[in-house]
This record gives C-alpha cells, structure tokens and sequence, in this order.
C-alpha cells in the first residue's frame, strides 16, 4: 500500500493580545471621574419636596439624571482599579473595603431610580403632589430600603477603609490619604446637616484621593499590575 508522507511543521505559538497598559489607563481615568460626577449632583441636586424643588427647577433634575448615569458607569469600575492596586500591597484592609464599597455603589443604583422616576413624573405632568406621593412610595419598597442601607454603609465605610488602605500600602501622601478617609463622613454631616456646599467639599475630597490613586495606577509597571496572557498553543 502506498501512502504519501507527511511532515509535520510545529508552527510557533500565537502571542496574546496584552491589554494590562491598556486596563491600566482606563481604569485611571475612570477612577476620579465617578466621584466628580456626585460632587456635582449633589451640588445641584433639588432639596425637599421633591415634587416642588423639581417643578420650580426642572433642568436642574436633567443635570442630575445625566451625572447620575455618568456615576453609574464609572464609580464601580474605578473603585474596582483602585482595589487591585492596592490588594497586593494591603491585602486585609483592601478585601474588606472592596467588600463594603463594591456593595455600596452598586446600591447606588437605586437613587439613580428613584431621580430618573421623579423627573419622568415631571415629564409626564405630574402635579406637585403626586411627584411626591410617587416617590416616597418607590423609596419605601423593602427592596429599595436594603438598596439604600447598603449603598448608606458601604460607601461610607469602604472609602474610609479604602483610604486606610492607601496609607498603609503608602501609595497616597499622609495628607491625601487622611483626606480619602474623612471624606465620605464628610459627605454624611452634609446630608444631615442639608449643606450643599460641604457635600461637594466632601465629594471633592474623594476625587482628590482617588486622583492620586490613578496616578500610581499610571505609574504602575504591567507586571507589577497583573500577570501576563497565557500564550495560545
């Protein structure tokens, strides 16, 4: 029996895409961007009663919803960035405030709900009264009463622990990370207090830290950052 013989040629493996520089940059312009778009919504956010605050200025309401799906968008990704740079280097600290902030802005989504509802019901024209009645009802739903308890302790708690973390994995100044950690509390006193002015204050703290946090990120080495892909045989 005749054959034809064949030979066979190991061709040299494929190299992987390598994107660690690349999930580097973004995750460092994400990082500030989040918290810059609270500090300004909760500048220009419309006070109590919902219901009337929006009717006397509805653009105000518009520039809320916008800069609340900026946060959306951004704030998980970028808490996320700042938590694989610093996991390495303070590992306790950093799993337990992944563990409370990671929660916690996903709880965020909730407000975000509940302002997209509140213009809607502008939108469709609502009277005063019922914006609020609308509202209030969708906020006391126990489902949106554990999105706002998680989202209440879990930013507040996970950014004080996340700048500890910082300080301790000394990958922020003393003064930034003491900053990163006041800051959410910070953002508390003014929500109690119903000052605008130290919420953006507060706010602006944290973006401060997490901008600092995203200059390391730049200036982290890609092995230092995270392993390299897996070459395809």
């Amino acid at each position: 029996m005749s054959g034809t013989a064949r030979t066979v040629v190991d061709r040299p493996p494929r190299p992987r895409a390598d994107l660690r520089r690349l999930d580097r940059r973004v995750g460092a312009l994400l990082m500030p961007i989040g918290p810059a778009a609270v500090a300004v919504l909760r500048f220009v956010i419309p006070g109590e009663p919902v219901g009337e605050s929006i009717t006397a200025n509805p653009d105000a309401q518009r520039l809320v919803v916008g800069l609340g799906l900026v946060a959306v968008f951004t704030l998980l990704p970028g808490a996320y960035s700042a938590l694989h740079l610093l996991r390495r280097r303070s590992p306790r600290l950093t799993a337990w405030a992944g563990a409370l902030l990671i929660p916690g802005y996903l709880g965020m989504t909730g407000l975000f709900a509940s302002d997209a509802l509140a213009m809607a019901s502008y939108d469709l024209g609502m009277d005063v009264t019922d914006i609020d009645r609308i509202v209030t009802a969708m906020m006391a739903l126990p489902t949106m009463t554990v999105l706002m308890v998680v989202f209440v302790v879990g930013h507040i708690a996970g950014t004080v622990l996340l700048g500890a973390a910082a300080l301790r994995a000394r990958a922020v100044p003393v003064t930034v990370g003491i900053l990163l950690i006041v800051s959410q509390p910070l953002h508390l006193l003014a929500v109690i207090t119903s000052l605008r002015w130290l919420d953006l204050v507060a706010w602006g703290l944290t973006t401060v830290g997490m901008a600092f946090l995203a200059w390391r990120v730049l200036r982290t080495p890609d092995e230092e950052w995270d392993l390299p892909p897996v070459q395809a045989r």
